[in-house]
């Protein structure tokens, strides 16, 4: 007597039916990375941008630079504040509140310079000399705290 094949067994129902659930969650968690990696790298990306545009404020306003008026040598503070020459709006003041870097020009309002994506962990001027011409060294760190991620600043700036 032959027997008839209809169909799947129980077991083998149940060993298919877990392959294809592992396979599923494998092909979402890889699908999960992918997305979490993209925005961990936009908003690495927005940092680094951040950085860069702190970094070419700061080199603006020591260019040109006729006094500068904070720190003084050999002082450290968490404002820059220099007089430019030819400029009608001095000083130029950059300063650390609450995080986020601003940019003063002379009796204006304070613009903010860093966006909400990154704060500024914090920010230091050091006025030194290097062979009688002024420089000063800025040391900062910038923090993406959804991204868990950070960059460091720390540049010397000879004054022109």
């Amino acid at each position: 007597m032959t027997r008839k094949n209809d169909g799947f067994t129980l077991i083998e129902t149940l060993i298919y039916s877990a392959i294809t659930t592992g396979l599923i969650t494998v092909a979402i968690l890889t699908v999960y990375q992918f997305i979490d990696g993209a925005a961990r790298l936009k908003y690495h990306k927005e940092l680094a941008e951040n950085q860069k545009l702190l970094e070419q404020k700061i080199y603006w306003a020591l260019q040109s630079v006729s006094a500068v008026n904070s720190p003084g040598v050999g002082a450290t503070t968490t404002s820059l504040s220099v007089n430019k020459i030819g400029f009608a709006a001095n000083p130029v003041v950059i300063d650390l509140d609450s995080g986020i870097v601003r940019l003063k020009r002379g009796a204006g309002a304070a613009t903010q310079i860093t966006n909400d994506y990154s704060e500024i962990a914090n920010l230091t001027f050091h006025q030194h000399n290097f062979d009688g011409r002024p420089a000063v060294k800025i040391d900062a760190t910038l923090v993406n705290r959804q991204a868990s991620t950070s960059i460091d600043i720390a540049t010397t700036i000879l004054i022109r």
